[in-house]
C-alpha cells in the first residue's frame, strides 16, 4: 500500500507543526506535506483558496486522492491503518468524493457497510479524503461543489476527532463528542439512525406478506376537516380537493376560536381527538383546509402505506411536510423523520390519541412542533400526497401571512432533500454487501 497524500494545514514552525509530528509520528503510511494556514481561520474563502491550491497539486502529481486534515485532528483508538485502508477502497468501489474520518456533525446520513455512512451534507472533518472525482470541482466551485455532490461519506466508528473537543472513551460503543444537536451528540445521532433502521427492518419483516389488495376494497378513513365558517373561499377548495374520494369519511369542523391562531388549532385538534376516541376510530386523518393533493397521490397509494405503518406501530404518518432535520428512508414510500413541520395532512394513529390530550400546553404552543416532540414514531409519505395552497393569509402562523412565497419554498426544500436521501439509497444500498 503506497503511503497516502497528506496536506496538514498548519504552521511549519512552533507547537502547531510539533503537534501534528506527534500525532502521525510512527504512522508512515501518511505522506505529510505542511501548507502554511490561514491568518483569520473563520475566513471561508481564504480557506478555499488553500484547498484549491492543494488540490492543483494532487492535479498535477495524478494522485487519485489525497488526504487534508486540518492541525486540530488526533487520532481514536478505533483507528488502524488496516482499517483506513479498507474503508477508502470500499469508496473508490462506490464511486465516493469524499471519505471522513470523523463528523463534527450531520443531518441524514444511511447506512451503506459496516464501517461507512452516506452523509447528506458535508459534515466538517477534521479528516477528509479527497478522491479524483471531485478535483476539478473543487478547483472550479470550492466549497459550493458540496452543494451538487451527492457522494459524501464518513467512517464510523470515528478515526479522528478534533483536539479542542474532549474525547470520554473512543474505545467504548459511547464515544462522545462534546457537538451538540437537539440533545444527542454526534455519535449517538448515529447510533440513533442503526437502531431506527433496524427496528422498522425487524417489523417490516414480521408482516411481510400480511396485506393484499383486497385490503383496501370499502374502506373509508375517518377524515376530520377543519375550517372557520367564514373561510368560504377554503371550505369550497377543499371540498373540490375531496370530491368523489370515496376512500375518506369526511366531517367538517369548525375550528376553535382563540386570539392566538396556534392555540385554536391545537385545541381543535384536541377536540378531533376526543372525537376519535368516542367514535372507537383506530386511525384518522386531520387535514386543514389549505391542503392539496399533488399528482402523486392515489387511494391505493395511501391505502397502502396506512396500512403498512400500522404494521411498522406508526402514530403519526404526513402527507408531506415543509421542513424536517433527520430523515431516514424505512421503505420506498416512507421516511422516519426525528422532526417535522407541518400539519395540513395528518394521520394519527390511536395510540398517540390519549398522549394527545394528557400533554400539558399553554398560549406559546406551536402544534406541530409540539405534536412532532411528542410522536416517537413519525413518518412522512415520499412522494408527497399533500402540500398547502396559499390564499394570501394565515390563520395561524404570522410569518406565513407576512411571506407568501415561503410555504411552497420550503416545501420544495423538503421535497429536495428528500430526493437527495432517496438518490443515495437506490445509489448506495447494496452495493458494498460484502462489507456489511
Amino acid at each position: 500500500m503506497q503511503p497516502i497524500p497528506t496536506f496538514v494545514i498548519s504552521s511549519q514552525t512552533g507547537a502547531e507543526k510539533e503537534n501534528v509530528l506527534k500525532t502521525f509520528s510512527h504512522k508512515d503510511e501518511f505522506e505529510l506535506n505542511f501548507t502554511e494556514p490561514i491568518v483569520d481561520k473563520s475566513d471561508t474563502n481564504e480557506f478555499w483558496q488553500i484547498v484549491q491550491q492543494i488540490v492543483q497539486v494532487a492535479v498535477d502529481r495524478d494522485y487519485d486522492y489525497f488526504l487534508l486534515c486540518k492541525d486540530d485532528h488526533l487520532f481514536t483508538n478505533n483507528y488502524s491503518k488496516e482499517d483506513l485502508f479498507d474503508c477508502i477502497s470500499q469508496a473508490k468501489q462506490i464511486g465516493s468524493d469524499i471519505l471522513c474520518g470523523d463528523a463534527r456533525w450531520f443531518s441524514s446520513a444511511i447506512r451503506v457497510s459496516k464501517k461507512i455512512f452516506w452523509v447528506e451534507s458535508f459534515p466538517d472533518s477534521s479528516f477528509t479524503i479527497i478522491f479524483s472525482s471531485l478535483f476539478s470541482g473543487i478547483l472550479a466551485e470550492g466549497d459550493k461543489i458540496f452543494s451538487v455532490t451527492n457522494r459524501m461519506f464518513f467512517i464510523y466508528p470515528f478515526m479522528s476527532y478534533p483536539s479542542s473537543f474532549e474525547q470520554e472513551d473512543s474505545r467504548s460503543e459511547n464515544f462522545q463528542t462534546n457537538i451538540k444537536d437537539t440533545g444527542f451528540e454526534v455519535s449517538q445521532k448515529v447510533e440513533l439512525l442503526d437502531y431506527v433502521s433496524k427496528f422498522y427492518e425487524d417489523l417490516s419483516n414480521e408482516n411481510e406478506g400480511q396485506l393484499s389488495i383486497e385490503d383496501f376494497d370499502n374502506i373509508a378513513i375517518p377524515t376530520y376537516i377543519i375550517n372557520l365558517p367564514e373561510r368560504t373561499e377554503r371550505l369550497e377548495h377543499i371540498q373540490k380537493q375531496f370530491a368523489g374520494r370515496q376512500e375518506f369519511d369526511i366531517k367538517i369542523i369548525e375550528a376553535c376560536r382563540n386570539r392566538i391562531g396556534a392555540v385554536g388549532l391545537w385545541e381543535t385538534i384536541r377536540m378531533i381527538i376526543e372525537m376519535a376516541i368516542d367514535n372507537e376510530d383506530d386511525v384518522i386523518i386531520i387535514c386543514e383546509d389549505d391542503h392539496e393533493f399533488t399528482n402523486d397521490y392515489s387511494k391505493s397509494y395511501l391505502l397502502k402505506n396506512i396500512m403498512e405503518a400500522y404494521l411498522q406501530q406508526a402514530e403519526m404518518l404526513l402527507g408531506g411536510i415543509c421542513g424536517f432535520k433527520r430523515a431516514l428512508p424505512i421503505s420506498d414510500n416512507r421516511v422516519w423523520v426525528n422532526y417535522s413541520h407541518c400539519l395540513q395532512f395528518t394521520i394519527l394513529y390511536k395510540p398517540v390519541f390519549q398522549k394527545i390530550l394528557d400533554e400539558p400546553y399553554n398560549n406559546k404552543v406551536i402544534p406541530d412542533i409540539l405534536l412532532s416532540d411528542l410522536v416517537i414514531n413519525k413518518m412522512v409519505l415520499y412522494p408527497f400526497i399533500s402540500i398547502q395552497r396559499y390564499f394570501g393569509y394565515s390563520d395561524v402562523s404570522k410569518l406565513n401571512h407576512e411571506d407568501k412565497e415561503m410555504v411552497a419554498t420550503n416545501f420544495a426544500w423538503a421535497n429536495d432533500k428528500l430526493k437527495k436521501i432517496y438518490g443515495a439509497k437506490a445509489a448506495f444500498i447494496n452495493k458494498l454487501q460484502d462489507h456489511l
